[in-house]
């Protein structure tokens, strides 16, 4: 009894310290994820969503999957919703305390935007906590880089990394419809675990090869979630060209900006190199073969959490358009790997790692503002951090004679 006290008592702190942290910042992404949330919300229907004209976004035109989208507009319902409620609560009880009333009316819809982000992070520590680490589900929770990633800067990276990892944990579990339907839903709100899609199938086909109809959960979830912004019959080709054409080009070319990576350590802060794009080819292609050739040899959990931590630190390391935030897949998966097989080694790199992620995340936001620290961001400094993040990552890829000879 005193024991579960103590986590319900932990559990209350910590996302008070993160509803705390979440008024208290206010990243540019933000503007672009509350404007996509107030149009859907002031649609009458989503279909034609993505078609709608330049001139109708205050910020950005939409660039996010569907589920993205839903997101945004469930984030809109809640702040409407609270603040319809707040308000009538003032005027019906002489006790409720106005200053909520203003409270909200500042800082609520920043609440409501970081929310599913926030609760994301003790999904994952649920996760965690389910499969056996305690410790690292309060690690993982307490860890800087993680609530100043959901909390501070209201990334929805967590969200899809919850989706992500319980759809790896339903699959070792043997619960494959719950397992398809999540990364059906990783997958329509965003693309950034979409190299995961490799290592699944293997993992999948190997492991259930008489049961592969459930599959076919990931395109009807992803179809389902797609439905209302384009209810047509050719919703088969408008998915993937929506994919194609809006979301996986993004905002730029080639470019990688603000990645503490090869090419930043080649190039600068800055990239948009054609060879930066060969060079990524030359070191990515050999490594996905190579990693799945001893996937398909040694098909268990460890190793397909190894072997992903290892494709998106890679690819974080040495693809092009990469920007601060794409390291964070490598952080969860590690924290579930130390869960199945924690050694010393492996949890000297996790918080190592964790380290240069904050540090990367940090830069040219610069939030909130630390003068010191903000004065360590030199060009020497820089490439020294690029150069830690190489190398760690190859400490991490020596470690696979221990990880995956079980």
């Amino acid at each position: 009894m005193i024991r579960k006290l103590l986590i319900f008592s932990g559990v209350i702190f910590l996302l008070g310290w993160r509803i705390f942290l979440s008024v208290n910042a206010k990243h540019g992404d933000m503007y672009n994820n509350i404007s996509w949330g107030r149009m859907a919300y002031k649609l009458e229907s989503l279909a034609g969503f993505y078609e709608l004209p330049k001139e109708v976004w205050s910020h950005s035109r939409p660039n996010q999957p569907p589920g993205s989208i839903w997101l945004h507009l469930s984030s809109e319902y809640i702040y409407n919703s609270m603040k319809h409620l707040i308000k009538w609560s003032n005027n019906k009880f002489d006790i409720f305390p106005s200053k909520l009333v203003w409270f909200w009316q500042d800082h609520g819809e920043l609440i409501s935007i970081k929310i599913f982000s926030i609760l994301a992070d003790f999904a994952i520590a649920l996760l965690l906590y389910k499969a056996g680490g305690r410790g690292i589900a309060l690690v993982y929770l307490v860890s800087p880089p993680m609530w100043y990633n959901s909390s501070y800067w209201g990334q929805t990276d967590p969200i899809v990394a919850a989706l992500a990892l319980w759809s790896i944990y339903f699959l070792i579990k043997g619960k494959l419809a719950r397992s398809s339907l999540l990364l059906g839903l990783t997958l329509i709100t965003k693309a950034s675990w979409a190299p995961m899609v490799l290592f699944y199938l293997i993992f999948f086909i190997k492991k259930y090869s008489k049961k592969v109809l459930n599959l076919l959960f990931v395109p009807v979830v992803a179809l389902a979630v797609s439905w209302a912004f384009h209810p047509e019959a050719n919703i088969l080709w408008w998915l993937p060209n929506l994919y194609l054409e809006r979301i996986l080009p993004g905002e730029t070319a080639l470019a990688t900006v603000g990645a503490f990576n090869l090419h930043h350590l080649i190039w600068g802060q800055m990239v948009n190199h054609w060879f930066s794009g060969v060079l990524a080819l030359i070191i990515l292609v050999p490594l996905i073969i190579y990693s799945s050739i001893n996937l398909i040899r040694k098909t268990n959990p460890v190793n397909i959490l190894y072997w992903s931590s290892l494709l998106f630190w890679a690819f974080f390391l040495f693809n092009t358009k990469m920007h601060e935030r794409y390291l964070y897949p490598v952080i969860p998966l590690l924290s579930y790997l130390l869960v199945l097989k924690p050694t010393i080694k492996l949890l000297i790199i996790y918080a190592l790692i964790s380290l240069v992620f904050l540090f990367n995340m940090y830069y040219m936001w610069y939030a909130p503002t630390i003068p010191w620290l903000i004065g360590l961001y030199t060009p020497g400094v820089l490439n020294f951090i690029s150069l830690v993040n190489i190398i760690l990552f190859l400490a991490f890829f020596k470690l696979k004679s221990s990880y995956v000879k079980d």
